[in-house]
């Protein structure tokens, strides 16, 4: 089922064909800064093909498309789990401009429609953009973690 606002819409992911798609935002440095953390090499097609079909066998994976003239282009990817609320904006041109706020809104609402009680997620503690996001939406904090890498994250959660 696709999930639209205007001229934002997640659709589900095709697999395979949404890997080629995807492979150049998961090259990108600062989308796996904040996505995957620190250090994080840039992904080959198989990397992104085993995160994708583990994602689609998790929960609700959907493409970010935005509609220009009349034609969808996908932007990027994005995850409703009960655990973790991926919200990628693969293209940088693409980035901070309200589109992740109107995902994660699209993806609360449609978290609600399932009956679901409520959502979590985790931020790595230097993504303050993220950390914005998620509290503006009604996320309250209730700790920080450490990755396997050491990295520290924020986990947040929003009560439905």
């Amino acid at each position: 089922m696709n999930l639209t606002d205007k001229n934002l819409r997640l659709r589900p992911a095709k697999l395979p064909e949404d890997i080629k798609t995807a492979l150049p935002w998961y090259q990108d440095t600062e989308v796996l800064c904040f996505s995957e953390g620190k250090g994080v090499s840039p992904y080959d097609y198989k990397i992104v093909e085993r995160m994708y079909r583990f994602f689609v066998e998790k929960c609700e994976f959907y493409i970010i498309e935005i509609r220009t003239k009349n034609k969808w282009i996908p932007i990027g990817d994005a995850g409703l789990c009960r655990d973790c609320l991926p919200i990628v904006i693969g293209r940088k041109d693409k980035r901070s401009k309200g589109i992740g706020r109107r995902v994660l809104h699209m993806l609360i609402e449609r978290a609600r429609a399932l009956g679901w009680k409520e959502l979590q997620v985790g931020v790595y503690t230097y993504n303050k953009r993220a950390r914005r996001l998620y509290e503006g939406a009604g996320f309250d904090l209730i700790g920080i973690k450490r990755d396997k890498q050491g990295n520290e994250r924020w986990r947040f959660r929003l009560k439905l």
